[in-house]
């Protein structure tokens, strides 16, 4: 059961990141999900295996009002103005571990039957909408989904080659699939956790980016994908856009088809 605060959490985030967005207002970048602008993009922030907080200091920036992170909005537009989502009928999307920003715009289309999965975790609250289900062992039948939205997901997960399976496996034949990750590029190989070592959550830290990824892909990620049955594009942006939404300059939104 929710306890007082975060109830009051909850009623006040609305009001409160109303007033970032007023405080923080200007016309150097956008958000393109709730369509604000400002004068710059709040510092994101990560977490220590401790709990304790820090700032990403060659972050670009989260939208002061609707939280959402570079990622997202490079998502955003290229759903909206490459793959024409808002345009889509009778379209399957399967969304795993939702981003609310990008959520809240599925339920609103009329033309898509929207499925929003997570592997529950103690200590975190999710959506009604949202379903527990572990993307290495989907609950769904051969070749449902028209899109398959997963994105910072894979560098979490032990066995990703069988959540790989389990993606193509649920996706249609010439479906989509976004699955968008962590990734050096000028890493030839992925660095990852080996069966045989316990990493703790500050070794992770440092070999990962964060304490509970179990990897960090590099340029093998795409063969990866590949040997797992897709066919992969990764679409990059200009500067001008990268400019205007506040992207992360090297950030590509990766597009796997099923073959």
């Amino acid at each position: 059961m929710a306890s007082i605060k975060d109830l009051l959490k909850d009623i006040l985030r609305p009001s409160y990141r109303s007033l970032l967005a007023a405080t923080h207002a200007g016309h150097e970048c956008r958000c393109n999900l709730c369509g604000r602008e400002f004068a710059s993009m709040r510092p994101l922030r990560g977490l220590h295996a401790d709990g304790t907080s820090y700032i990403i200091k060659d972050g670009v920036g989260s939208c002061w009002k609707c939280n959402s992170y570079p990622r997202n909005r490079a998502l955003w537009h290229w759903l909206v103005n490459d793959f024409k989502i808002e345009e889509k009928v009778d379209f399957e999307l399967l969304h795993i571990a939702p981003e609310q920003q990008l959520a809240d715009k599925f339920l609103k289309m009329p033309g898509i039957r929207y499925t929003a999965v997570d592997k529950f975790c103690p200590g975190y609250k999710y959506a009604k909408y949202v379903k527990h289900a572990d993307v290495t062992d989907l609950p769904f039948q051969e070749s449902m989904f028209d899109m398959i939205i997963c994105n910072h997901v894979l560098e979490h997960v032990k066995d990703d080659s069988k959540a790989m399976s389990e993606l193509h496996r649920v996706l249609k034949p010439n479906g989509t699939a976004v699955l968008m990750v962590p990734i050096d590029m000028d890493a030839e190989h992925t660095d990852e956790e080996k069966p045989d070592e316990e990493l703790t959550g500050d070794e992770r830290e440092r070999r990962f980016g964060q304490y509970d990824h179990v990897r960090m892909y590099g340029r093998d990620y795409f063969e990866r994908l590949e040997n797992a049955g897709f066919h992969v594009e990764h679409i990059g942006f200009s500067a001008d856009l990268v400019k205007q939404l506040a992207l992360e300059p090297k950030d590509e939104v990766i597009v796997a088809m099923k073959k």
